[in-house]
Formats: C-alpha cells, structure tokens, sequence
C-alpha cells in the first residue's frame, strides 16, 4: 500500500475492484449485442424463407395479415441489429489525462503521504468508474431493446406461421 493509511488503502482497492467489473460488464454487453446481431441476421433469412414459401408457386396467397407479420418481423429484426451495432459503438469513456498522471506521480513521489494527492488519485478513479457505470448502463438499456425486438420479430413470425394453419380450417 505504499505507506498510505489502511483506509485510503481500501477506498483505493475498491475503485480499482469497482473499475475491473465495469470493464468486464462492459466486455460482456459488447459480446452479447455481436451475439444480437447474428441472431438477428439468422431470424431474417428464416423470415425470408417464410415469404418465400407463403408466396411461392405452389403455396396458397398469404392474406394482408400475414404479410404484415412478416414485415413486422423484418423491421423488428432489423432494428434489433441497429440496436445491437450501437452496443458496440466506441464510448466516450473518462480517460485520465496524461498531466493529471504525472501530477499525481510527481505528488506521490515526494510525499506517499500527501492527501492532496491522494485525493487526485481518488478523483481521477471516481470520475472513470461513473463514466464507465454511464456507458454501461446506457447499453445495458439498448440492449433490453434488441433483446425485445427479436422477441416481437418471433412472435410475429410464429403468428404468421400460425395463423394460414387457423384459417385453412
């Protein structure tokens, strides 16, 4: 702990802790929101094959309402792959700026003592780890919303399955 009093010491530790599983959360929502946008590019193509049979020769006329369905589906999927692209955007995320390091190294250097630059040191951590908290939360929400989209798109598709099955009878 470098001679820093046994709080600072733990305050410092938990920043730190609190910052690494930002980082992994924000890890798993990117990986998740890529996981979004190949599903979703599958449901389409399964989508399509579901136009195609309906529309085809030898299938009978799909109604207005299936139509809309499918192309419910569509856009659902679409936007679910939006949604899933922005997840995985660059976030503007706090950095530390290079003179703050140094005043910070500098501090300490001369006093490992000193509450000035401790309270840096703190500042700087506290600063990153809500910009970090900011940017995951706001994906975390983006994704819900893919997350949804696919399910509307499945329900949709399930309906227009469905429903020909319903009304043939």
């Amino acid at each position: 702990m470098s001679g820093r009093p046994p709080a600072q010491g733990r305050f410092r530790a938990l920043l730190l802790d609190q910052l690494a599983d930002e980082r992994v959360t924000k890890n798993s929502l990117e990986q998740r929101g890529i996981a979004v946008i190949a599903s979703a590019g599958t449901l389409v193509a399964i989508v399509l094959g579901f136009v195609m049979l309906t529309t085809g020769q030898d299938a009978p006329a799909s109604g207005v309402t299936v139509t809309a369905l499918h192309a419910t589906a569509l856009i659902a999927l679409v936007a679910a792959s939006v949604a899933g692209l922005c997840v995985n955007l660059p976030a503007r995320v706090a950095k530390v700026a290079a003179g703050d390091l140094v005043n910070v190294a500098v501090e300490e250097s001369w006093d490992a003592h000193d509450d000035e630059s401790s309270r840096e040191e703190f500042r700087i951590l506290a600063d990153m780890l809500s910009g970090l908290r900011s940017v995951n939360r706001r994906r975390a929400r983006t994704l819900l919303a893919a997350l949804l989209a696919e399910v509307l798109a499945l329900a949709c598709m399930s309906a227009a399955t469905v429903l020909p099955l319903l009304t043939d009878r």
